[in-house]
């Protein structure tokens, strides 16, 4: 009990020190405003959404970044051999994040939805859900040595998991559904507002203690081979040693050569070999063709409730801010791998020096969110895009790329960190929608604070056949460059 005790102790320092409350603390109050402004006919079903979506599950994403941070330490090596073992180990991890899941959801749900008459219910619905989120997300970064591999793997998992939702929100109905962790989750969190058949109730429980207990089993099992056993032939921790030294030669060797294309080098091997940035290559692009054809589906289905179509501009729009989150999130992972591997300090005493690598990443960051917002935006097709507005607003709206990757690469000391901050990006996109959809003019303006505004507003004023749509691309424009004129003054003083 000594040594649990101590493990928890240290893993809420390190979620405290990196950002894991404070960011949540954000999100949270973000998540209660929102559901403040969401009309009362909807305000159950989009609480209900958006508790199984977000703060259930952030466990599932948070283990990722301190797995991976404790490997980089020499942290499991130490375990190992301890007294804590894999069971304190796993325990701790369990009890830390879903606390953190379930403070969030009841805030949300108390203070966002404001009529939680079985809150009991929603607590240890969410309580079981949370642990099992933590479980599934060590099982599946134990084998990994970096995020970006994570990641592409969570994508995966994350869709076959929460398929139910496409049956919570009537697009797909099938009993399949029922042999998946988010059906119950689903189900538990509703029958924290509305009244369930007690059955409902019952399975959503007993499955979910059951799939706590392997969830638990395949933990441990992966711990002993992925931790104590150090995984397959020629790996520890996961870690390709061999590959990875030698890569860290053949960039130690470009930098000396030539900065600039050592640099191109290195990320276009990393695009090749990496899925998880080949799948963000389209992301953009398939994520147009889904609301294109998803969009009408969802808008007959809620017809009854409310008219979607009018919203249709603002859906189209907020696509100028989804592709530059991608790569500004990428590009801003490359530079915090790029510092905790010694390359950025290469760099800095190199003829490129610390402006040149920053000038080159966000070159490149903008270069990449251009071209996905492009054609994102041709395809989309729910509302006729004039190209003069097309063009400008994708244009402007890549700014938000080189943005996002210089928060990433000043705000955040590391990936574990950056994994933390990147849970605000949703502000990002979300904030100016919810915004324009829910605030209106002037006060609306206030949302300029956050650049993507700007662009998206410029889209829907442009689909309005409004004549200010060339003023919010200037001031975009001009809050962009001044936001990243400051970012990249913080970034030159920290890397000198």
């Amino acid at each position: 009990m000594s040594a649990l005790r101590t493990m928890i102790g240290w893993d809420v320092r390190l979620q405290v020190k990196y950002g894991f409350y404070t960011v949540y603390a954000v999100l949270t109050l973000a998540f209660i405003v929102g559901l403040q402004a969401v009309g009362p006919d909807l305000r159950t079903d989009a609480a209900v959404l958006l508790i199984v979506t977000d703060p259930t599950i952030l466990g599932f994403y948070f283990i990722a970044s301190m797995v991976l941070f404790e490997k980089e330490e020499g942290v499991l090596d130490a375990l190992v051999v301890s007294p804590l073992g894999d069971r304190g180990y796993l325990a701790s991890k369990v009890l830390t994040l879903s606390l953190l899941a379930v403070v969030a959801s009841t805030l949300v749900a108390v203070l966002g939805h404001g009529r939680t008459s079985r809150l009991g219910i929603l607590i240890g619905g969410v309580c079981l859900s949370a642990t099992l989120f933590v479980l599934i997300g060590f099982v599946v970064v134990a084998r990994y040595d970096s995020v970006n591999e994570y990641f592409i793997s969570a994508v995966g998992w994350g869709t076959v998991l929460f398929l139910p939702l496409f049956g919570y929100v009537g697009i797909i109905e099938t009993p399949l559904f029922y042999l998946l962790p988010a059906q119950p989750v689903l189900l538990l969190v509703e029958g924290g507002f509305r009244s369930l058949p007690a059955w409902q109730l019952f399975y959503g429980v007993g499955y979910l203690l059951v799939a706590n207990v392997v969830a638990y089993l395949w933990a441990r099992r992966t711990f002993r081979q992925h931790v104590v056993r150090g995984g397959d032939p020629g790996r520890q921790l996961g870690r390709d040693t061999v590959p990875q030294t030698h890569q860290q030669h053949g960039r130690s060797r470009l930098v000396s050569r030539s900065p600039w294309v050592g640099l191109l080098l290195a990320d276009f091997r990393n695009w090749v070999r990496d899925p998880m940035l080949a799948i963000a290559a389209v992301g953009p692009l398939a994520l147009a063709v889904v609301v294109r054809f998803g969009a009408p589906i969802v808008a007959d289905l809620a017809a009854s409730v409310f008219a979607l179509e009018p919203f249709y501009p603002v859906v189209v729009a907020s696509m100028v801010a989804f592709g530059p989150a991608i790569y500004g999130f990428i590009v801003g992972m490359f530079v915090l791998e790029d510092r905790e591997q010694g390359v950025l300090a290469a760099y800095r005493v190199s003829p490129l020096s610390a402006r040149g690598y920053l000038l080159y990443r966000g070159i490149s960051a903008y270069a990449l969110s251009l071209v996905a917002t492009l054609p994102a935006l041709a395809v989309i097709g729910l509302v006729q895009v004039p190209p003069a507005v097309l063009v400008g607003s994708a244009a402007v709206g890549a700014l938000s790329g080189p943005t996002i990757a210089l928060v990433f690469g000043t705000v955040a000391s590391n990936t574990i960190e950056g994994i933390a901050i990147s849970k605000l990006i949703n502000l990002v996109i979300l904030g100016p929608v919810v915004g324009i959809v829910v605030v209106s003019e002037p006060l609306q303006l206030a949302v300029g604070v956050l650049p993507t505004y700007w662009p998206i507003k410029a889209v829907v004023s442009g689909v309005a056949g409004e004549a200010l749509w060339p003023v919010f691309l200037f001031v975009g424009v001009v809050v962009h460059l001044l936001v990243i004129s400051g970012l990249g003054h913080w970034f030159a003083r920290r890397a000198d």
